[in-house]
């Protein structure tokens, strides 16, 4: 019954979703995919995700069951108990070590050899589904952050998720699902780099739950990398804001695409044409799949009317993604 729904969630959800993997594949691939259950004393419970890195050993968020009682992980209805733990409880990522856990591994590929605009999709328990459903979107920021780079995907995620999974379409674990912005329309779904379990391997486990630290995405705002620092003032549409903090970024970082972006956005919000324009560019310039600086810069094409500019940017944006140009031609 549970293989018939599943099928049947995957069939509705993929109709027009061209060019991502078919629904047996994915049934397949969600055989490395467990759920994660977590016990903190007085009947309180919460669930997770997990994947299977290697064998004998899942990935998943730290923060899933950081200081409770207990965690175990279920898959086909049986439970799997953890004999310790890799944690790095800043970056969030944990891998649990078991010594009776049946189920295949995953492949990986590091975030150095990912693309923005990349197709991807992420396998996780969303809402305490008994399942691991997917999730599609594409890779939307590869943020330098310490020695690696935070993945940021279109690919939603929810209460659940935390610990999942993200692939490319070729079945590689990309990122650990981790932590998604505040709030709706700036909206942001937030992955670890696969690169980082490799580093937390070479680790002592230790045989407790107890974290040593806070994870980095929840540390005051002034505390949080610059990608993350940008969010809440676009929430709030607050444009001076957005503006002072990607001036930051790109004297910190001034080969940072998506620094560039935000400032330019910023910019075009206020209707500083001329200024939106010259930093969009320079965004697109260092990074020729930098498919939203073109979206911005047709808009601001068609407000200049200014129609050869406009049809020599609907090329560009074509060349990245030709299924965008439907959409862009009903702004």
């Amino acid at each position: 019954m549970i293989k018939k729904i599943y099928f049947l969630f995957l069939f509705l959800i993929s109709t027009n979703l061209q060019g991502y993997p078919a629904q047996s594949e994915l049934f397949g691939l969600s055989e490395s995919m467990v759920h994660v259950w977590v016990t903190y004393g007085n009947g309180v419970t919460g669930t997770g995700s997990g994947v299977v890195i290697k064998e004998n050993h899942v990935a998943t968020d730290c923060h899933v069951f950081a200081d409770s009682k207990g965690v175990n992980v279920v898959k086909n209805f049986k439970k799997y108990v953890p004999i310790a733990v890799f944690a790095d409880w800043k970056r969030d990522l944990c891998v649990l070590k078991f010594d009776d856990l049946p189920l295949p591994a995953v492949s990986m590929k590091n975030s150095e050899e990912l693309n923005y605009e990349d197709k991807v999709f992420a396998l996780t328990y969303p809402n305490d589904s008994p399942i691991a459903l997917p999730s599609y979107g594409k890779i939307k920021g590869i943020h330098p952050f310490e020695d690696s780079n935070i993945i940021r995907t279109s690919a939603a995620f929810t209460v659940g998720s935390s610990g999942g999974a993200l692939f490319d379409l070729d079945f590689n674990l990309i990122g650990i699902t981790t932590f998604k912005s505040p709030g709706k329309r700036y909206g942001n779904f937030y992955c670890l780099p696969v690169e980082w379990i490799d580093q937390l391997l070479r680790k002592k486990p230790q045989v407790n739950l107890v974290s040593d630290a806070a994870p980095f995405w929840s540390l005051p705002d002034n505390q949080k990398p610059f990608f993350m620092q940008v969010i809440m003032p676009m929430q709030k549409e607050n444009w001076l804001e957005v503006v002072r903090i990607s001036k930051l970024w790109t004297q910190n970082e001034d080969d940072n695409s998506d620094a560039w972006f935000y400032l330019g956005f910023a910019q075009k919000k206020m209707n500083n044409l001329d200024f939106a324009k010259l930093f969009l560019t320079q965004a697109y310039k260092l990074n020729e799949n930098h498919l939203d600086s073109l979206k911005e810069l047709y808009e601001i094409a068609k407000k200049q009317d200014n129609p050869e500019e406009a049809s020599r940017l609907i090329k560009l944006i074509s060349d990245i993604d030709s299924d965008e140009i439907s959409n862009i031609l009903k702004i």
